[in-house]
């Protein structure tokens, strides 16, 4: 069965240590959901934080560009990108939306707290939500199925 990997991209720096579960929780369901869906691929949702995480005590790299890197390799074999725009002004989610945007991999957004979004955010994702169920469902019924 092909695999169809999914990046999960979305603020995380603004939450901190403090705040980790609010950048991290959306993933982890939506993780959850879309690697338990009965559809036509075998679907592998990346959450970065099961890579390296802000919340962990001792880090497991040496500085941010190994995190940018492994980050923007994950972006680059995607299928499909969903942002969460929880920090409209995350500098490394625009930056996964453009190189994702410019590789012409879809990126679907959530915007649950209907934020005014730059242009830019908008222009590069083909549908933006304000619900994940009905964001979910959607991924299901025009890219896995």
């Amino acid at each position: 069965m092909e695999v169809f990997n999914i990046y999960l991209c979305g603020g995380m720096g603004k939450f901190g240590k403090e705040n980790f579960e609010e950048g991290n929780c959306w993933r982890v369901y939506c993780k959850e959901i879309l690697e338990n869906y009965e559809c036509d691929y075998k679907v592998k949702a990346v959450n970065p934080n099961d890579y390296f995480s802000f919340k962990d005590d001792t880090p497991t790299y040496d500085n941010q560009r190994e995190i940018m890197e492994f980050d923007l390799n994950k972006v680059r074999n995607a299928d499909l990108i969903i942002v969460n725009f929880n920090d409209v002004y995350s500098l490394g989610s625009m930056s996964e939306i453009a190189i994702a945007y410019e590789r012409k991999i879809p990126v679907i957004g959530i915007n649950l707290k209907n934020q005014d979004l730059h242009p830019w955010q908008i222009e590069m994702s083909y549908r933006i939500f304000n619900n994940i169920e009905k964001m979910l469902e959607y991924v299901k019924e025009k890219y896995l199925m």
